[in-house]
C-alpha cells in the first residue's frame, strides 16, 4: 500500500467511480506506483462496483493519464499508477553500452551565446494545460435539482414527479446505449445534457399528446406519451428479452432518444 499515491488520488477531481478504482490500485501499489497487478474482480470488490463499471473506469483513467496498463503473458494485467500526470510517463532510458570509452560517454559542453535583447513575454515557456476528457455516464450518477425559475424547473413542476422519473429512466437508457464513435455517449457535463433532455422530451411529449387528441397514432392510455412509452418498453422487456439486434427494441430506444 502506498499512502503517498492514495493522498495524491484524493486530491484529484474525478467522478466517484473512477476515484474508487484508482484508490483500489494505489492500495495495491508501492510508492513508485508499480508491483500492482490485481484482477478486475479484486478491484470490483475493493471499490464496491461491478466489473463492467470497473473496466470502463480503467479505460477512462488510462486515457486521462492517471495509470498505464501492461499485459503479462499468462498472468493478470500489470498497472503503473501515476495520478495527476498528463499522458503516459516516459520509459526508462537504456543503459549505455559498456564498450564505449569514458570520453564518448562524457557529455559535451554546450556553447552558449548571450543575446543582446531580452525574450518577450510571449516567447517564454507557458505551463502545459491538462486536457479534460469527456466520459460516459457513471452508473451511480444522480442529477442535481434544477434551480427555481429555470425552464427545466418549470417543466418538472408542471409535468410532475412520475413524468420526471420516466424522463430520467429514458435518459439513462439512451446514455447506456449511445455510440462512442460520434461522441454522443461521452459528455463533459452530464447535468447540462440532462437539462437539454428534459426540455426536448417536454416538446416531444407535447407533440405526441396533440396527435393523440386528434385521433392519430402516438398517444398512450394515460395521455402522457413519455410515461406510456416507458411502460410499453418495460412490458416488452418482460415479455420478450431484447437485444441490440431486435428491430422493435431499437425502435423503442430511438423513440425515447
Amino acid at each position: 500500500m502506498s499512502v503517498r499515491l492514495m493522498s495524491a488520488v484524493w486530491d484529484l477531481d474525478l467522478p466517484p467511480g473512477e476515484k474508487l478504482v484508482l484508490l483500489a490500485l494505489a492500495d495495491q501499489a508501492n510508492d513508485e506506483g508499480r508491483q500492482c497487478w490485481p484482477a478486475v474482480s479484486t478491484i470490483a470488490h475493493k471499490s464496491g462496483q461491478g466489473e463492467r463499471t470497473v473496466r470502463r473506469a480503467l479505460s477512462d483513467l488510462e486515457a486521462k493519464g492517471h495509470l498505464t496498463r501492461g499485459h503479462r503473458d499468462g498472468a493478470s494485467t500489470q498497472y503503473h499508477v501515476h495520478p495527476g500526470q498528463s499522458g503516459t510517463p516516459a520509459k526508462l532510458a537504456p543503459l549505455p553500452k559498456t564498450t564505449e570509452t569514458p570520453a564518448k560517454l562524457a557529455p559535451k559542453t554546450p556553447i552558449t551565446t548571450k543575446s543582446s535583447t531580452k525574450a518577450s513575454p510571449s516567447s517564454r515557456a507557458r505551463p502545459a494545460v491538462a486536457k479534460v476528457l469527456h466520459f460516459r455516464l457513471p452508473d451511480d450518477w444522480k442529477p442535481s435539482r434544477f434551480a427555481d425559475g429555470t425552464v427545466a424547473r418549470e417543466i418538472i413542476d408542471r409535468r410532475g414527479q412520475e413524468w420526471a422519473r420516466a424522463a430520467l429512466e429514458s435518459f439513462r437508457a439512451w446514455a447506456a446505449n449511445a455510440d462512442d464513435k460520434n461522441g454522443a455517449g461521452r459528455k463533459l457535463n452530464w447535468q447540462a445534457a440532462w437539462v437539454k433532455w428534459v426540455i426536448e422530451q417536454d416538446k416531444r411529449d407535447g407533440r405526441t399528446n396533440g396527435m393523440a387528441r386528434t385521433g392519430q397514432p402516438g398517444g398512450g392510455s394515460s395521455g402522457n406519451g413519455l410515461i406510456d412509452a416507458i411502460r410499453e418498453s418495460r412490458a416488452n422487456r418482460e415479455a420478450v428479452p431484447w437485444d441490440a439486434g431486435d428491430p422493435r427494441g431499437m425502435q423503442i430506444v430511438a423513440g425515447l432518444g
